[in-house]
């Protein structure tokens, strides 16, 4: 555009010289910068260029030889604006040779300068100025935005109550000097609810450590820290129906056993994932012996119980694909449902038949737009057993309806392996079903019943394939420790019944380090024997206590004292450690299922008979939701005591009877009412947890029933006189 404008005034001002050359500029004011000089330099300088390289262009492409030569441009003139541009250059070059006592003139002249410039730019580029014009604003937008957005977020902090940097420096002071608090609060039965409000008795935390399981009891550790009255009323150690060990693993010598000896033969970690170089023989003889135990073509091991599952939905389902979910399902679930990103329809919790017409509307919407249902990828998600709730899925009539509508299941059973079923399969043996058939995906935590870490997805060899590459907890994650991984193996033996293999294995590594320890201390021995420490020099018995780990700091009399005492505690370990202890025959196999099962009946028959003498204070007061084949049992406040309360009131008295449980009659159940449920997508009522275990007896069931019916008793009887009050 710029040349044709300047061929026309050419044309129109001077209509003799030759077409193609360019008019002469037009004369500026003769207070034009040496910028703006120079750029109009530069342009014509190119300008001339171009059209010079146009009418070579012609004349190549012309097979006439005169005609090329008459349409050549004169060289004189490129030669002209060349020099124009070098003078000015070198002129340009004097002028900036300037004395510094020009430097304070020259800076005041640099703002009229700067317009002068400008205004010369948008004249001769008005795009270039534009497009600047507009990058400058957007930083300026930018740099505003930001620091408003920055202070809109501080004075969010500041209206939720968020501390201030001070206050994050005390907490982080308090902290290094007096440790770490517990998160649950204290046992003292009190809440920051304040004295005679509905929370104020209300149970919050228990303030307890766990120090070790044995049998049916925890052994308790409190905390220094809580109010002495708290301290002095809690017990040193309670019956445990509290923790989901329902196969009592952690108490099983023979695991125990095994869980030391790989600990010394692999080592704490893995320090990798598993595609990198974090895959070790244990892993693979796990994830070997997990799906020939169920039935499978393949098993992949999680590092992580909640990710096993959260991974598995997440690898499979993607955006536009469809889940059908039940609406009870746990955390580990929704979160994998939400990474997935895939179209979700919540049916209610174990209802079939909203499950069909969630299904069958699915179906009439697919008829309208004229849709296959291969036209996308299309899931059922439920639990086998459910945690928050205690019920076991219909998957009989679940799989009845995937068949019908062409849909694949999803099912985690983190809760079922290894309490239901015949053999402890699961809820799909329960139903006489079959993992790969009737659940595409089955996936579960080692976390429960096998008394391990981590978490498997088995199935066939594509489903496992896939999630090799695409299981975001598998792939990104460093692999379970191989240790654990050994007692999963030996748990899973014990479902077997194959536990004699395990206890011949571990008598032969134990057997094997005996010969070893006894080799090396027999060496020892020799050279403890062969010291005489009496004679020996400074510099000698540091380096023999060196060797040792002890202290070389001190005069050499209490060197001389400190080997001759340690060699003489080293003397009396070899004669201790030289006897042995029977260990008593340890269930497995259908025996081991039989008195879980046994004992599940036997705790849920006791709280539902009203003819027992402490049962009886329960009817109508508590009920039970859950199934009476699920080792979770859930007792919620009945309708009549419910009615009129609030759900942090419910909370506030289940909290008191969990406490009283724990402090008179040193049983440990849970309180579920505080429970974290900002991510479930069904929030269960408040309700009281006691989970049934194999190690548990009749005498313990017993003692539970009494010191519930005794706290339930009380503390409601003390409750509605505080409400008719």
């Amino acid at each position: 555009a710029t040349s044709k404008k300047r061929e026309k005034n050419g044309n129109g001002k001077n209509s003799g010289k030759a077409a193609g050359i360019a008019s002469t500029p037009t004369q500026r004011d003769p207070t034009t910068t040496m910028t703006g000089k120079f750029t109009q330099h530069v342009h014509n300088l190119g300008y001339t260029t171009g059209q010079t390289v146009h009418r070579l262009f012609l004349a190549t492409n012309n097979d006439n030889n005169s005609t090329s030569s008459s349409c050549l441009p004169d060289s004189s003139l490129i030669t002209n604006n060349f020099h124009r541009l070098s003078s000015y250059i070198s002129s340009s070059s004097s002028i900036t040779s300037f004395n510094v006592k020009s430097l304070p003139s020259l800076l005041l002249s640099l703002p009229n300068r700067y317009r002068i410039w400008w205004l010369d730019l948008l004249h001769s580029d008005p795009l270039h100025v534009l497009v600047e014009t507009l990058l400058i604003v957007m930083c300026i937008a930018l740099v505003v935005v930001q620091r408003r957005a920055d202070w809109r977020f501080s004075q969010h902090r500041k209206k939720m109550g968020a501390p201030t940097e001070e206050e994050e420096e005390e907490l982080i002071r308090e902290w290094r000097e007096g440790g770490r608090k517990l998160l649950g609060g204290d046992a003292s039965g009190s809440s920051s609810g304040g004295d005679g409000g509905p929370m104020s008795n209300a149970m919050v935390g228990t303030g307890l450590i766990v120090e070790k399981i044995e049998g049916s009891r925890l052994f308790l550790h409190s905390d220094s820290k809580l109010p002495t009255d708290s301290n002095s009323k809690l017990p040193k150690s309670a019956l445990n129906f509290a923790t989901h060990d329902y196969l009592s693993t952690t108490s099983s010598p023979t695991l125990r056993t095994i869980a030391l000896q790989s600990l010394s033969h692999y080592g704490c970690g893995s320090c990798g994932p598993r595609g990198f170089y974090g895959t070790i023989d244990a892993h693979l003889q796990v994830e070997n012996a997990v799906s020939s135990f169920l039935g499978t073509e393949g098993a992949i091991l999680y590092s992580d119980g909640a990710s096993a599952a959260t991974s598995t939905i997440a690898a499979f389902a993607k955006r536009g694909d469809l889940l059908i979910v039940d609406e009870g399902v746990s955390e580990s679930l929704l979160v994998g449902v939400t990474l997935s990103r895939a179209n979700v329809r919540y049916f209610r919790h174990n209802d079939t038949k909203d499950l069909r017409r969630i299904l069958e509307n699915i179906e009439r919407q697919d008829e309208a737009r004229k849709r296959k249902s291969t036209d996308q990828r299309r899931f059922l998600v439920v639990e086998g057993l459910y945690r928050n709730w205690g019920t076991v899925a219909p998957l009989d009539e679940i799989c009845k309806l995937k068949e019908e509508f062409h849909y694949r299941l999803i099912l985690d059973d983190s809760h079922g392996i290894g309490t239901l079923g015949k053999n402890g399969r699961g809820t799909l043996e329960h139903y006489n079903l079959k993992p790969m058939v009737h659940a595409e995906i089955l996936t579960f935590s080692l976390e429960n019943a096998l008394g391990s870490v981590g978490g498997m997805t088995v199935g066939s060899e594509e489903v496992v394939d896939h999630q090799r590459l695409s299981g975001a907890g598998y792939c990104f994650s460093a692999s379970a420790p191989p240790f654990l991984s050994k007692v999963c193996l030996a748990s899973v033996r014990r479902l077997e019944g194959r536990l004699d293999e395990m206890i011949e294995d571990v008598k032969d590594g134990a057997q094997a380090e005996a010969e070893e320890s006894e080799e090396k201390e027999s060496a020892d021995d020799g050279n403890d024997n062969e010291l005489n420490v009496n004679a020996m020099k400074v510099a000698d018995l540091k380096i023999e206590l060196k060797k040792r780990g002890l202290s070389v700091s001190g005069l050499k009399a209490e060197l001389q004292e400190r080997l001759n005492d340690h060699l003489l505690s080293h003397l009396n370990n070899n004669t201790s450690l030289s006897q042995e202890q029977p260990q008593e025959e340890e269930l497995s196999g259908l025996p081991l299922i039989h008195r879980l099962h046994e004992n599940i009946s036997q705790l849920y028959n006791t709280l539902t008979n009203s003819s027992h003498p402490h049962a009886f204070k329960l009817h109508n007061r508590l009920v039970i939701t859950s199934h009476p084949l699920s080792p979770i049992i859930y007792l919620r406040l009945a309708d009549n005591e419910a009615t009129g309360r609030t759900r942090a009131e419910q909370t506030c008295i289940l909290d008191q009877i969990s406490h009283h449980v724990l402090t008179n009659g040193e049983v440990a159940i849970i309180s579920t009412g505080g429970h974290v449920k900002k991510y479930l997508q069904l929030v269960p009522e408040p309700a009281l947890r006691l989970v049934s275990h194999v190690c548990q007896t009749t005498e313990d069931v017993e003692l539970l029933v009494k010191v519930l019916g005794e706290a339930v008793e009380g503390i409601l009887v003390r409750n509605d006189g505080n409400v008719m009050e």
